[in-house]
């Protein structure tokens, strides 16, 4: 059985998580608009020195694949950048969800006469 100083003390602590995972969340989605804008530019440009270096006529795909060799680095960054973003977010979702259950429990007891 949980006490209610167990529960405000879990409440607590996920308070503090969300904040710090609020704090990840905004450095992570500037981390991945920067990666993705870069990443763009980088794959527009080399779309372009692809097509006007090319000494035959290339397909749409063999310009799009090219450019994504000639990007690899910064694809790759792009892709870390994301994920990284995707995977703090689930962190603060799961975060959520946990202090919405300290809060039902914290609700139960306090029904209860607890």
């Amino acid at each position: 059985m949980w006490t209610p100083v167990e529960i405000a003390n879990g409440i607590q602590a996920n308070l503090t998580a969300l904040d710090d995972l609020v704090d990840q969340v905004t450095k992570a989605g500037h981390e991945a608009a920067v990666t993705e804008a870069k990443y763009k530019i980088d794959f527009a440009k080399a779309r372009l020195t692809v097509k006007a270096t090319a000494l035959e006529r290339l397909t749409v795909s063999d310009i799009e694949a090219e450019a994504t060799i000639q990007c690899e680095d910064s694809y790759l960054a792009y892709l870390i950048a994301e994920n990284k973003l995707t995977t703090i977010r689930e962190a603060l979702r799961a975060t959520q969800s946990k202090l919405d259950g300290y809060r039902t429990l914290s609700a139960s007891i306090r029904g209860a006469g607890g």
